[in-house]
């Protein structure tokens, strides 16, 4: 699974809410994407724009939590953590002087 099919796929279940077995799976692929982020040649996300959008999904994420308190949820929020901090570590070494523009920014 691509970013892009995971950010969908966590939006849908921020929406309508999934199964364990789909928060779980989910979850996963986040964690197999983030192992993969060192990979990268480049910058993944130098506009900061899938940052935001993961920023997003977890603010999503938390309102179905306060609706259901689902682990699974919760277990979904944290391995985005994962991955946004992976990306954000990442970027962030292939361009040193733009660490710490957004030192306030805590990914959550």
């Amino acid at each position: 699974m691509k970013l892009p099919e995971l950010m969908r796929a966590v939006g849908d279940v921020a929406q309508t809410g999934g199964t364990a077995a789909q928060c779980e799976g989910l979850a996963r692929e986040a964690g197999r994407l983030a192992d993969m982020v060192g990979w990268a040649s480049g910058p993944i996300d130098p506009q900061g724009q899938l940052l935001e959008r993961l920023a997003t999904l977890q603010e999503d994420l938390d309102v179905r939590h306060a609706q259901s308190s689902d682990a699974g949820i919760a277990m979904l929020h944290d391995a985005l953590t994962v991955l946004g901090r992976a990306i954000a570590r990442h970027d962030e070494q292939l361009d040193p002087e733009s660490a710490g523009e957004d030192e306030g920014e805590d990914f959550a």
